[in-house]
């Protein structure tokens, strides 16, 4: 009998398409990549909870605030209510 890999054993589907694909990952690698360079990297937290409420807050201002280029320098949030607003004009 074929033993398979770990994660199949316990009945997990790996996330990439296939491997050595490094494009399935890629957007989450530049979100967590940025959290690190932008707001925790040198930082040393006392609690578990600093460490949240400093990621939690980072996140808010990425989604909030950050313009990011690939979305016309909108944020996120602005992107996808300028996006909303016109597929609701369009379906009006």
């Amino acid at each position: 009998m074929a033993m398979g890999t770990p994660a199949k054993q316990c009945g997990i589907t790996p996330s990439m398409s296939r491997q050595g694909d490094c494009w399935d990952n890629a957007c989450s690698e530049t979100l967590f990549g940025s959290l690190k360079v932008e707001r925790l990297h040198g930082q040393r937290f006392e609690t578990i909870r600093q460490a949240k409420d400093e990621t939690i807050a980072w996140r808010l201002w990425y989604n909030q605030t950050r313009m990011h280029s690939t979305l016309h320098y909108a944020s996120p949030m602005r992107f996808e209510k300028d996006w909303m607003d016109a597929t609701m004009k369009i379906a009006a």
